[in-house]
């Protein structure tokens, strides 16, 4: 039951985010914002069982942590909120260290870093590695993600994988795109 829950706010979460980006482009920030929210709590309540979300759940299920979490922070920081980003290099070893591990995630490499994030000690190492990051670099949101994907682990509200929390095959082509944006100094 939880577990739809979270994969409901999730998914009202990335759809206030689109509303979000293609109202910002007609409004300011705060009605963007406002209205994206609307809409994707809406299409939660009223469209919930269509063949639209239901494919879209299908497609992007597990959310984990981090995909919600980039759209209500891309959103907050349009608003005004002071949230850390995150540098270039830091995309940059993200997106190589993200590509290895769902290379080795799916069995091209032959070491198996996926199946630490079933056992718990080397859960909490990562964690505890996140966050000592997060402390040393100031960037309280990595750590956030990091112990709510926790949280969601132990309590078991999806996933029984770390992993599924914190990261989605998704976040490849995001960061690529943030990337060549920055590239182009757009």
């Amino acid at each position: 039951m939880m577990a739809r829950v979270l994969t409901s706010i999730a998914l009202a979460a990335v759809l206030g985010w689109l509303g979000f980006a293609l109202l910002s482009l007609l409004a300011d920030a705060q009605v963007a914002a406002l209205a994206g929210l609307v809409t994707g709590i809406g299409c939660i309540l009223r469209l919930r069982d269509t063949i639209v979300l239901r494919g879209m759940v299908a497609l992007l299920a597990p959310f984990g942590v981090m995909l919600p979490a980039l759209t209500l922070r891309h959103m907050g920081v349009a608003l005004g909120l002071p949230i850390p980003g995150f540098g270039t290099v830091e995309l940059l070893v993200f997106l190589v260290v993200h590509v290895a591990f769902l290379a080795a995630s799916m069995g091209v490499l032959r070491v198996d870093i996926y199946r630490l994030g079933y056992a718990p000690i080397p859960v909490a190492a990562m964690v505890l590695v996140v966050c000592a990051y997060a402390a040393l670099t100031g960037n309280w949101f990595v750590a956030l993600v990091a112990v709510l994907g926790q949280v969601g682990w132990v309590m078991h509200w999806g996933s029984s994988n770390w992993f599924d929390y914190v990261l989605h095959a998704l976040l490849v082509p995001v960061v690529a795109v943030v990337l060549i944006l920055r590239l182009l100094g757009i």
